[in-house]
């Protein structure tokens, strides 16, 4: 009887009973998709979508690490630049002070023995200097200071001893001034009883060998070269004075 009834209200309307079926078919597919979309977006993203995304946060990763570790790089690179700029300049602030203050004062060795004024052999320098600050004259010594500066195992040292005239039982004291150090030269500029100048690696030169070390003359200029293991090269003129005590 209802079937009938929906006929009879087909042929009222007039529509066929075919074309209401499709209908109908075509209203419960649409509620099906619609049903199927709502649950997929319920569930979550896809597998494909996932892998998408993992892959885009791990290229954002890899090229925050690869920035951050070029800027910490760089950063190393600029502070181990500043910090041999900075030793470079000290070691120079010392051979000024000490090289252009630098008197004809021999000395005596812990064994009593004379020593010039300037002893100059392979790595290693020796010499007096004036300038050595005593504010106030709080200390009871003199104002000269005798200085060595040696190459020792790539390590460039300076020296200095409490007292001029020294003693078995006088310590030095030492501080780093240049490390991985390649070379280190000090030469020597002196005029000749020939009236000729020439550049001496030794000092005194043999020529001086038999004058008493208060009367042996200066160099009259010293040239100071230090090279270090990455190739740069501190490089220094200093002239002398004349002997006081000639």
């Amino acid at each position: 009887g209802s079937e009938m009834c929906i006929r009879d209200r087909s042929r009222s309307n007039g529509v066929s009973p075919s074309q209401s079926d499709r209908e109908t078919g075509l209203r419960m597919i649409n509620i099906q998709h619609a049903t199927s979309r709502q649950r997929s977006f319920q569930h979550g993203f896809t597998l494909l979508e996932m892998v998408i995304t993992i892959a885009i946060f791990a290229f954002i990763y890899v090229w925050v690490a690869s920035f951050l570790s070029s800027a910490l790089q760089g950063r190393e690179q600029l502070k181990e630049g500043a910090d041999e700029m900075e030793r470079n300049q000290r070691a120079v602030t010392f051979l000024t002070l000490d090289f252009e203050q630098l008197i004809n004062r021999p000395v005596r060795d812990p064994y009593g023995d004379p020593q010039p004024a300037i002893l100059g052999r392979d790595n290693y320098v020796e010499f007096t200097r004036l300038g050595w600050s005593n504010p106030f004259g709080l200390r009871k010594r003199s104002e000269m200071q005798r200085v060595v500066y040696a190459l020792e195992d790539d390590t460039l040292y300076r020296r200095y001893w409490p007292v001029l005239d020294t003693n078995v039982a006088t310590e030095y004291q030492q501080d780093v001034l240049i490390d991985r150090v390649e070379r280190f030269t000090v030469r020597y500029l002196d005029l000749t009883p020939q009236g000729e100048w020439q550049w001496l690696e030794l000092w005194p030169d043999v020529s001086m060998t038999a004058v008493p070390v208060w009367q042996q003359r200066l160099p009259k200029s010293i040239e100071v070269e230090i090279e270090l293991e990455n190739g740069n090269i501190v490089h220094r003129y200093y002239r002398t004075v004349v002997n006081p005590w000639g």
